[in-house]
């Protein structure tokens, strides 16, 4: 064996304390030129999102006891990324017990100098399990027919690459810089069994499943319509009272945010009238509503802080969303399915680091060579994920203690042309049990698009939406601007754009609204998933290979980008289900929901 090199001088401060665990995330921001806004409220706005989000450059453990093990006392260290001297006091982690661990660069507990960049403090590190994981590479390296990779995205955009080796096992020794790197392996995923899963077995399974054109199938299964009303509900109001209440906001005119959404009657001829009644009351076991697909967005929990510390710091908490979409049957004539989608999309109740890597284990679980797609023993699996959030008091603090973060729905059924729509409970409203129609993430209201209202707003938060830190903001200039139906007219069309703007903060801002990210942005034909399982082509491209790009011109310069949806799924999966709750001090925040 080698001998090991002399240990850093930062081991003799790093051994004298331990350091205090608080979190003060002070950041600044670059230097941009001033941008007019409309108001003092948007500039203070602009500011505020004009912080980069944090990003690492690298981070590596030095083992401070002799032997290193499954709990050994390491000295941490972490290099932020070119450009972001200077803007942060502290980088939180969290750890595999999932306690919180804050790195200053002050000079002081481990660290080595005060503001060289390096920020570090005294944590544990399994160095059993990351030994494991250098096994796990050079197996998965065998059997891979290209290099295995690891590739760095920036809110969908691919930024780099590396080539993923496992480490010497002569570096991971006492004394010795050991860099933790972040490692996922896209192969290990098969996306169409722990990603979006439309496989006729499972949204056909006749036990927990129900088909309202055959009357196939079990009414009360736990995939069904009726058992996630019900369980959304949660006994605060009958279901199918919740239910009627719910769709019955289609049928008249609504002023949301200001704009007007007018209604969609063909809610009363096409569903609701048709719909069988028992003492006057919605049959909630003959729901019009056919299963299309179950989808982990595991994802979408990217860069959510440490266990206690909220969404501002980097722990890798917060276990993304469940999501279920149905589309609607029209039981007259041929009683297809139609293109109205139900999209329920729950917040997965999981904060803990811990508890996440386990959630996603589970679901790299069913990828498994041992479990056939669709089978009995599958959808046994998948169910025990399903139900530890669709079922009621999932979230006691929620609102019916249900974890549904919103509903949204794709409709081409009821009118013309295609729209969005969103609902979650108001805990503010009237009726707090019920659910309500809001605005629609991250969209202003169709009327602006191509508008100076927009161009304001866009040049006046370039820095925040280049960095994704960025909100659209219910007003702006003092009129209405998050938008409440929008609509996709033609998708090939449909994109948004304004005078004397960059076009990359036209693109990132415009890829992240929903109309658009259902349009030209992604080349995709409104839904992504279609009311017969069939998935666009930005999902689609990845389902058999990850690594497949999917290519989009720019529909203002012609600019080609190329997407891989699939491939930074399924990489994170893994990542969180296989890693140290340290490397996700990594990740960066998916800001879209789409």
């Amino acid at each position: 064996m080698t001998s090991s090199p002399k240990r850093p001088q930062a081991l003799k401060w790093a051994c004298s304390g331990v350091l205090a665990l608080s979190l003060q995330l002070g950041c600044g921001g670059p230097e941009e030129e001033p941008s007019p806004s409309p108001t003092v409220e948007h500039q203070e706005q602009a500011a505020e999102e004009a912080k980069p989000a944090l990003r690492v450059e690298s981070l590596e453990a030095i083992g401070l006891d002799n032997e290193l093990s499954a709990n050994t006392r390491s000295l941490l260290r972490v290099r932020l990324a070119k450009g972001q001297e200077g803007l942060f006091r502290e980088v939180p982690l969290s750890s595999d017990t999932d306690k919180p661990i804050v790195l200053r660069d002050e000079g002081t507990e481990g660290d080595e100098k005060a503001g060289d960049g390096i920020f570090s403090a005294i944590g544990s590190v399994d160095f059993d399990s990351l030994r494991k994981e250098q096994d796990r590479i050079a197996r998965f390296q065998e059997q891979a027919t290209e290099p295995l990779t690891w590739a760095t995205f920036d809110n969908r955009a691919l930024v780099s690459e590396r080539v993923l080796k496992p480490l010497s096992p002569e570096l991971i020794q006492p004394g010795i810089p050991v860099p933790l790197n972040p490692v996922g392996i896209t192969i290990a995923v098969k996306p169409a069994a722990s990603l979006i899963i439309t496989h006729g077995g499972v949204v056909n399974d006749p036990v927990r499943t129900y088909n309202p054109c055959t009357n196939a199938g079990n009414p009360a299964g736990p995939w069904t319509f009726n058992h996630l009303m019900t369980q959304m509900a949660n006994g605060t109001v009958p279901p199918a009272v919740f239910t009627e209440q719910w769709l019955k906001l289609w049928t008249v005119n609504q002023s949301i945010n200001g704009w007007t959404v007018p209604a969609r009657t063909g809610m009363l001829t096409q569903i609701l009238n048709t719909w069988p009644r028992v003492n006057g009351q919605l049959d909630m076991t003959k729901a019009p509503f056919k299963l299309v697909a179950i989808v982990n967005r595991l994802d979408l929990g990217k860069g959510a802080g440490p266990a206690g510390y909220g969404g501002g710091g980097r722990g890798g908490s917060n276990g993304g969303e469940l999501r279920f979409v149905f589309a609607a049957v029209n039981r007259t004539g041929t009683c297809a399915a139609q293109p109205f989608l139900i999209i329920f999309e729950y917040g997965v109740p999981k904060s803990a680091c811990s508890e996440v890597r386990t959630w996603a284990q589970q679901w790299l679980n069913l990828s498994s060579s041992s479990l056939v797609l669709g089978s009995a023993a599958y959808n046994t699996a998948l169910t025990n994920l399903t139900q530890q959030v669709v079922m009621a008091n999932a979230a006691p603090t929620k609102p019916n203690g249900s974890a549904i973060n919103q509903i949204r729905t794709n409709d081409f059924m009821l009118a013309s042309p295609w729209e969005l729509r969103e609902f979650r409970f108001d805990p503010a409203s009237a009726n707090p049990n019920l659910l309500k129609e809001g605005t629609v993430a991250l969209t202003p209201g169709d009327a602006l698009n191509n508008s100076t209202t927009l161009a304001n707003f866009i040049n006046g938060s370039t820095p925040g939406i280049l960095s994704n830190t960025y909100a659209v903001p219910t007003t702006f200039a003092s009129a209405p601007f998050l938008g409440a139906n929008p609509k996709v007219p033609t998708p090939a069309s449909t994109w948004w754009k304004a005078p004397g703007i960059s076009n990359q903060a036209r693109h990132q801002f415009s890829l992240n609204t929903c109309n658009s990210c259902h349009g030209r942005e992604t080349l995709t034909n409104f839904t992504h998933i279609g009311q017969n399982g069939g998935l666009s082509g930005f999902l689609a491209a990845g389902m058999s290979n990850p690594n497949t790009p999917f290519n989009v011109s720019d529909p203002l310069d012609g600019t080609v980008r190329s997407f891989f949806e699939i491939r930074d799924r399924a990489q994170h999966l893994d990542s969180m289900a296989n890693q140290s709750c340290l490397t996700r001090v990594f990740d960066s925040p998916l800001l879209s929901p789409h």
